[in-house]
Protein backbone atom coordinates (compact mmCIF):
# COMPACT_ATOMS: atom_id res chain seq x y z
CA UNK A 1 0.00 0.00 0.00
CA UNK A 2 1.25 3.45 -0.90
CA UNK A 3 2.30 5.74 1.97
CA UNK A 4 -0.32 8.41 2.57
CA UNK A 5 0.15 11.91 4.01
CA UNK A 6 -2.61 14.03 5.54
CA UNK A 7 -3.47 17.46 4.18
CA UNK A 8 -5.80 20.04 5.70
CA UNK A 9 -7.10 23.31 4.25
CA UNK A 10 -9.51 26.01 5.31
CA UNK A 11 -12.19 27.22 2.90
CA UNK A 12 -14.81 29.92 3.00
CA UNK A 13 -18.13 28.44 4.19
CA UNK A 14 -19.83 29.11 0.83
CA UNK A 15 -17.09 27.27 -1.08
CA UNK A 16 -17.21 24.38 1.36
CA UNK A 17 -20.98 24.02 0.91
CA UNK A 18 -20.67 24.16 -2.87
CA UNK A 19 -18.01 21.45 -2.82
CA UNK A 20 -20.15 19.24 -0.55
CA UNK A 21 -23.10 19.63 -2.96
CA UNK A 22 -20.85 18.77 -5.92
CA UNK A 23 -19.56 15.66 -4.15
CA UNK A 24 -23.07 14.50 -3.39
CA UNK A 25 -24.30 15.09 -6.97
CA UNK A 26 -21.34 13.25 -8.47
CA UNK A 27 -21.17 10.54 -5.78
CA UNK A 28 -17.46 11.07 -5.17
CA UNK A 29 -15.52 11.30 -1.94
CA UNK A 30 -13.78 14.48 -0.89
CA UNK A 31 -10.47 12.61 -0.91
CA UNK A 32 -10.98 11.38 -4.49
CA UNK A 33 -12.12 14.82 -5.65
CA UNK A 34 -9.08 16.63 -4.25
CA UNK A 35 -6.68 13.90 -5.38
CA UNK A 36 -8.04 14.05 -8.95
CA UNK A 37 -7.79 17.84 -9.03
CA UNK A 38 -4.20 17.75 -7.83
CA UNK A 39 -3.19 14.98 -10.22
CA UNK A 40 -4.79 16.82 -13.16
CA UNK A 41 -2.95 20.04 -12.28
CA UNK A 42 0.35 18.22 -11.90
CA UNK A 43 -0.16 16.35 -15.18
CA UNK A 44 -0.97 19.60 -16.98
CA UNK A 45 2.19 21.17 -15.56
CA UNK A 46 4.45 18.23 -16.50
CA UNK A 47 6.46 18.44 -19.69
CA UNK A 48 4.94 16.35 -22.45
CA UNK A 49 6.92 13.31 -23.66
CA UNK A 50 7.31 15.02 -27.06
CA UNK A 51 9.08 17.98 -25.46
CA UNK A 52 11.27 15.97 -23.10
CA UNK A 53 14.89 15.55 -24.07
Amino acid sequence: MENMKPMAIQLPEETYQRVKEYLKRHKISQKDFVTRLMEAALEKDSPSPQNAE
